[in-house]
């Protein structure tokens, strides 16, 4: 990095700031400056600041620090670079291309400066500067991946389909990289009216990875498009029968949308979508692989350039989820339509980011309001459903093969489903008879002409693919997103419901409510007549509920019954085989159930704890200090299983290690009760307190997995 650095020429090393354990700072870094660190006013205070911001995730406060550090040197190559990214990663886009600019103007192959000036120059329809940006930005696996790919629906956008596809061969790129390479392969081929050669990528694509959701849809959609239903609805049914419930909402919706015979569009119609669908791809795989930082960038320039992008919308906001950006996420989520079949998932996941804010009676009222709407709309439906005139089945229509020409006297199957969607758009052909007369021509040639297109009274793929679409031209350019499987709300579904309400027991469960929660899992439960294995979770915890209410032959019941469910679940063999050994019964098969569990989940910390406490519980205090040492290892900052390892430590004769670790459970902020506790073993040890024999019931409670979690 050659960074311009003007005026700076002294060294302010941060640790000589004792900022050394500041988070986000190495321990390498330094920042140059004549002045004196004078507050967050100062260059020096407003780096650091921003550093120190940006690694809180608190996006807004460090996009001003660095715009003021940038008000004291505003060609620092290294502020310019942290401003930009801030700037791109808030989506604050005029800002961001600011940055941008000046940021290429000292490192000209910046990637990510260099995409943002390129998605800039490809809205304002400057191609030939956007294709010069995006080659820039092709450093690199990651970089020479999204510049292949952007620059082919560059290419597309100026109709050259050749071109387009030729950008996506890279025969030399990895076979992770290939599957990105064929989707957009068939995205464009779809779009270019190349049927056979749109199929057979997106076979190739599906038989890759058959289980992403993305690639269902869109495999899904072009089968439905080309005219293929039957074909659709069974790649639909096979994604929805490999999860667990009803299926994701927008393949339930796209399925209703094939079978009413509602006309389906590719999943991407324009050279904007497709662009969009580069950077949510890529974006999605850089946050799944842990690329959060680069992975939200590409995020917020999809939705640059498609801010309606319903899936890059959704991952942003699991992204800032991830994050604790709870607010973030929150007003991410609120920009997905209403009318979304993803409506009620959303709702659910705000309510979650209400409750991490602690505002527990807004999640509350939110998952509630979904509860009363739904009863509402059932109501209504019910008076209104008989007096409903159904709606008539659109035409189902067919494709031409790329070389097929239908002209004034030709007949047969196609001619009539061309006839039917004439028809379907108001042209007047006379009667849908299968027979390519004058009537026919004439329809066709008015709408050759409406639409741009050549008015020769001719139909080839150009112009059955303009119909096929509604009335657009081929380019994509005019095309109206048009999208019938997003355009209403689901009704709720059973597994909706049983989520609304599993959603509301486990946050007054988290919150220590249990006797709050216990009714929302009986709702629940009663929409379940004859569970099976995925009901699991209710039981467990409506039974761990039970439990912290000291309602034990509730619990036990419960918990037995969700064993019988799903008998390899750790957290029930856990949560089961501790409490049985905590009140002195069913000893042998309580340590059988703790140490199954213990052998499917051997790096949960609390798990492990339960053993090491079981141990403890019998008097075997040696094993005890082996398992309880581990579990502090893999679970650190937990008061209870630190306080489980002093006890261990001292019974053994280690009393100084078990001071220490009662002092550590001390400063992570035990319960109440708890502190008071570990406070006078800190006085005065375990002395006169009676060690565990064969088995005795403490009361004292073991973390268990899972008993605070939300899903």
């Amino acid at each position: 990095m050659s960074a311009r650095r003007g005026r700076l020429t002294v060294l302010v090393p941060l640790l000589a700031l004792g900022l050394a354990g500041a988070p986000g700072l190495s321990r390498g870094e330094t920042v140059e400056a004549t002045e004196t660190f004078e507050g967050t006013h100062s260059l020096v205070g407003s780096y650091l600041a921003g550093r120190i911001a940006k690694s809180q995730n608190d996006a807004a406060e460090a996009a001003e620090f660095y715009r003021n550090a940038l008000i004291h040197d505003p060609e620092n190559e290294l502020l310019l670079e942290q401003a930009f990214q801030i700037e791109a990663t808030r989506g604050d886009w005029p800002r961001a291309f600011k940055l941008a600019e000046d940021l290429v103007g000292v490192q000209k192959q910046h990637r990510m400066a260099q995409l943002a000036l390129a998605l800039r120059d490809f809205k304002a329809g400057a191609w030939r500067k956007s294709e010069e940006h995006f080659k820039s930005a092709g450093s690199g696996p990651i970089g020479e991946l999204t510049s292949a790919m952007a620059v082919a629906w560059v290419e597309l956008a100026q109709n050259d389909i050749s071109g387009a596809l030729a950008r996506l061969d890279l025969p030399k790129q990895a076979e992770w990289a290939q599957f990105f390479l064929r989707y957009h392969r068939a995205l464009i081929a779809d779009i270019a009216g190349r049927r056979a050669e749109a199929r057979a990528s997106y076979e190739k694509v599906y038989g890759q990875d058959a289980r992403t959701l993305r690639i269902a849809l869109a495999f899904a959609r072009h089968e439905a498009y080309t005219g293929d239903r039957k074909r659709a609805l069974s790649i639909i049914n096979e994604h929805i029968e490999k999860s667990q419930g009803d299926g994701h909402p927008l393949l339930r919706s796209l399925r209703a949308a094939v079978q009413s015979g509602k006309k389906i569009d590719p999943i991407v119609t324009t050279p904007s979508d497709g662009m969009a669908e580069v950077f949510y791809g890529l974006g999605e795989a850089l946050i799944g692989e842990g690329a959060v930082g680069v992975g939200v960038l590409y995020m917020q320039m999809a939705l640059f350039v498609e801010p309606d992008h319903q899936f890059a919308l959704a991952a942003l906001a699991s992204a800032y989820e991830g994050n604790k950006q709870y607010a973030d996420a929150i007003n991410t989520y609120n920009r997905i339509p209403k009318t979304s079949p993803l409506a009620t998932a959303v709702e659910i996941r705000k309510a979650f980011n209400l409750n991490s804010l602690d505002r527990v009676d807004e999640a509350r009222a939110t998952l509630s309001a979904l509860l009363d709407e739904t009863s509402k709309t059932q109501a209504t439906e019910t008076k209104t459903e008989a007096a409903a005139p159904a709606e008539p089945a659109k035409p189902e229509l067919a494709s031409l093969a790329d070389d097929e020409v239908l002209r004034r006297g030709e007949r047969g199957d196609s001619v009539q489903k061309l006839q039917e969607a004439l028809q379907a758009l108001g042209y007047d052909i006379g009667t849908a008879d299968g027979k390519f007369g004058d009537g026919t021509r004439r329809a066709v040639m008015a709408f050759q002409k409406k639409n741009d297109l050549k008015a020769d009274g001719v139909v080839g793929p150009e112009t059955f693919r303009a119909i096929l679409s509604g009335g657009a031209a081929a380019s994509g350019t005019k095309t109206a997103k048009a999208d019938p499987a997003l355009d209403e709300p689901l009704p709720l579904t059973v597994s909706d419901r049983l989520e609304i309400l599993d959603a509301l027991g486990n946050i007054l469960r988290a919150r220590k409510m249990y006797a709050e929660a216990i009714p929302y899992y009986d709702q629940a439960l009663a929409l379940v007549p004859k569970p099976e294995r995925r009901h699991w979770v209710y039981f467990y915890a409506r039974g761990t509920s039970y439990e912290r209410l000291k309602n034990w032959s509730a619990a036990e019941a419960d918990l037995e019954k969700a064993l019988s469910l799903y008998p390899d679940q750790p957290l029930i063999l856990n949560y089961l085989g501790y409490s049985w050994i905590d009140q002195g019964r069913k000893l042998k098969e309580g340590m059988a159930h703790i140490e199954k569990a213990v052998a499917l989940k051997p790096d949960d910390g609390y798990i492990v704890d339960s053993l090491g406490w079981a141990h403890y519980m019998q008097g075997n205090f040696a094993d005890a200090v082996r398992y309880l040492e581990r579990a502090v290892e893999l679970k650190p900052d937990d008061p209870v299983l630190n306080d489980h390892l002093g006890d261990a430590l001292w019974r053994v004769g280690r009393e100084r290690e078990a001071r220490y670790q009662w002092d550590q459970a001390l400063s992570l902020k035990p319960e109440p009760e708890d502190e008071a506790k570990i406070k006078k073993k800190l006085e005065s040890g375990l002395t006169g307190v009676d060690a565990p024999a064969a088995i005795s019931g403490s009361g004292k409670q073991a973390a268990k997995s899972g008993e605070n979690e939300q899903k």
